[in-house]
């Protein structure tokens, strides 16, 4: 377990945050000769810019959206990762299950199929069985001194 010191640091912690404020849009008021579709590229990206601007001029939804983005990476990593063993192992749990129902039903079949008279006798001597264990608990046999069971 680690202790206080090796912690890490808050700061160290802050920097995944990273929020910075977001300057105004600041127009390019130079007309270049450039092709239309580049021309509205610069209108939508400084459109977008506004917008951000005006949201969230402290940049806290930049910020947010970073973090966000991180975090969702990570996860679709692990569970890209980790999915498929974890699948597999719960594939062959069923499995197993299934052949194990199986089995118990095919022993419940065959005992169910025996005359009732074998089913009274295996009844009566588990019983007596049951009673010899109980009787050894309650009264165990006396050993003496220098005996062993290898003697």
């Amino acid at each position: 377990m680690k202790s206080f010191n090796e912690l890490p640091d808050y700061k160290n912690l802050r920097q995944l945050w990273k929020q910075d404020p977001v300057p105004p849009p600041v127009p390019d008021l130079e007309l270049t000769p450039d092709h239309w579709v580049e021309r509205g590229a610069e209108v939508v990206g400084w459109s977008l810019a506004r917008l951000e601007h005006w949201l969230s001029e402290s940049g806290w939804l930049r910020a947010w959206l970073r973090l966000n983005l991180f975090l969702s990476i990570v996860l679709t990593i692990a569970g890209m990762l980790l999915l498929p063993p974890v699948a597999q192992v719960l594939e062959q749990l069923a499995r197993s299950s299934h052949w194990i129902g199986l089995i118990i039903s095919e022993v419940f079949g065959l005992v169910t199929g025996l005359p009732p008279v074998v089913i009274s006798l295996g009844v009566l001597y588990l019983g007596f069985v049951v009673y010899r264990l109980i009787r050894r608990k309650r009264h165990p046999q006396r050993s003496y001194p220098g005996e062993g069971y290898y003697q």
